[in-house]
């Protein structure tokens, strides 16, 4: 490397002719194509090295525009990074003299438009509106893929693009939920109504949800946050708000969902041999977690898609046990290193192992002031009496809630024959609704309702999610948590 740095310097100070210099040039072209599969630190090492090398500033500043000419037109995603190092810390600094006066002002331009969207940052605070007039912020969404369209009506390529972008949100079907944000970048209102509603309207898949936007006046300063310069413009966001593909078209957003899915099935494959194998408590679900820490070095996006990999696969698996191994992946390795995730995750975070830590298994039950039918209050864990108690927290309008509700029916005569009680208690925000769902049925158990959104019980229970089983002794002492209606079955047959 060197060799070839001092081989184009030489040959430049001697002033030798033109035809020779585009052979140099055309090596270090060469030398730059073979690099830039490299992560962007290690090409601007290695760049740093070269242009230092060279015989004096003439030639330095050549190399390096040559290098930012290379690496701001590349074809391999994510390394404009590069083209913007180099624009940092050779020509806007003024260490070196960008050859052309005229043409600074784009060198300058490309890198304030490129600077703050580049691969492997944190995505910039982005606030638009809706069609419907309600402020969106794109990374209050947790969970899941983001995607980022930014295009205009009466572009010839968004035409193209739109159609096969929309068949594959259509066709989607990855384990993370995906929002897709249209960012109409016009201010033709009409126009932009029109256009949303033809395209994206049809987009009716239950693992994607669909975000038109827009900001007539450029107040947010997504061309600058984002590097619109031109439509269509397409990025791609992980569940930590990280940058993970940007500059892309319809087919490399497939392709680069296609690697991220074919990524998390293996994971979850292999979480299935340990769960089927050792189970998940805390001291197997560590154990494989010190495992992958020894593997995956320094690699920052690796480390995030593993480890919240790990975390989302334990918090779907509906057992108490998973959920504890859950919280000792949130600890550790999310909230235990806050220098490599987003804020938005780490207060996700953080809130979920509040939340978790509310009445834990071997506490006595935290009662709460509930309603019944007809509107009277009631105390939720009432005066005791019966060998156990079990809580079940539900929503009308839940798939999982109703078969979970047909499952205890299932189950009334062990329980009754146990001496457990059931106490179904509604956690949404609708009573009429709750009120309709109990006609003509027979009471196998107490029905109550919270007082939403008021009621104590969201501040005493983690009900953010339903359904929710707990079963208690009855000394009102919690044995169990976060089960499912067969761990209930098991736990009350022994």
């Amino acid at each position: 490397m060197r060799r070839l740095a001092l081989i184009a310097s030489l040959m430049l100070c001697c002033g030798v002719a033109a035809a020779q210099q585009t052979n140099v040039y055309d090596s270090l072209k060469s030398y730059f194509e073979a690099i830039s599969t490299m992560p962007v630190d290690s090409i601007c090492s290695r760049l740093d090295v070269l242009i230092k090398s060279a015989a004096d500033d003439e030639v330095r500043a050549r190399i390096a525009g040559r290098a930012y000419d290379y690496y701001s037109d590349c074809p391999v995603m994510g390394v404009e990074g590069v083209s913007v190092y180099i624009a940092d810390n050779y020509f806007l600094n003024k260490k070196l003299r960008w050859p052309s006066e005229e043409t600074f002002p784009m060198l300058y331009a490309f890198a304030e438009f490129n600077r703050q969207s580049l691969l492997g940052m944190p995505a910039p605070e982005l606030s638009l509106e809706s069609l419907d007039g309600v402020t969106v912020d794109v990374r209050e969404a947790t969970g899941g893929y983001k995607v980022l369209y930014f295009y205009e009506d009466a572009c010839s390529t968004c035409a193209r693009q739109t159609p096969l972008l929309v068949s594959i949100l259509k066709e989607y079907s990855g384990t993370a939920p995906l929002s897709f944000y249209a960012v109409y970048t016009q201010s033709d209102k009409a126009a932009w109504a029109k256009y949303a509603i033809s395209h994206f309207g049809g987009i009716e898949n239950p693992q994607v949800r669909v975000y038109n936007l827009w900001d007539p006046e450029g107040v947010s300063e997504f061309h600058k946050k984002y590097s619109v310069l031109s439509t269509p413009s397409l990025l791609l966001l992980d569940a930590d708000n990280r940058i993970i593909g940007r500059r892309l078209d319809a087919a490399a957003l497939a392709e680069l969902l296609s690697q991220k899915e074919s990524f998390t099935a293996s994971l979850y494959s292999l979480l299935d041999g340990v769960r089927d194998n050792i189970g998940l408590d805390t001291l197997a679900v560590a154990d494989v977690c010190e495992a992958f820490a020894s593997r995956i070095g320094n690699d920052p996006g690796l480390y995030r898609d593993t480890y919240l990999g790990i975390y989302n696969y334990l918090r779907g698996q509906g057992e108490y046990d998973a959920l504890e191994s859950a919280a000792l992946v949130a600890e550790k390795y999310i909230v235990g290193r806050p220098d490599l995730w987003s804020p938005e995750v780490l207060a996700q975070m953080d809130e979920a192992l509040r939340r978790f830590r509310l009445n834990p298994v071997g506490s006595v039950a935290c009662d709460a002031s509930l309603l019944d039918r007809h509107g009277r209050e009631k105390s939720m864990l009432g005066s005791g009496g019966r060998n156990y108690t079990v809580l079940f927290f539900n929503l009308v309008s839940c798939s999982d809630c109703t078969a979970w509700k047909q499952q205890l029916r299932d189950m009334r005569s062990l329980l009754r024959r146990k001496g457990a009680r059931v106490v179904s208690v509604y956690v949404g925000p609708d009573p009429d609704e709750w009120k309709s769902s109990l006609k003509g049925c027979a009471c196998y158990w107490k029905d109550l309702r919270t007082s939403w959104p008021d009621s104590d019980l969201y501040q005493k229970y983690d009900v953010a999610t339903a359904p929710k089983i707990y079963l208690l002794d009855k000394n009102g002492t919690i044995l169990a948590k976060d089960i499912t209606p067969e761990t209930l079955r098991k736990l009350i047959e022994k």
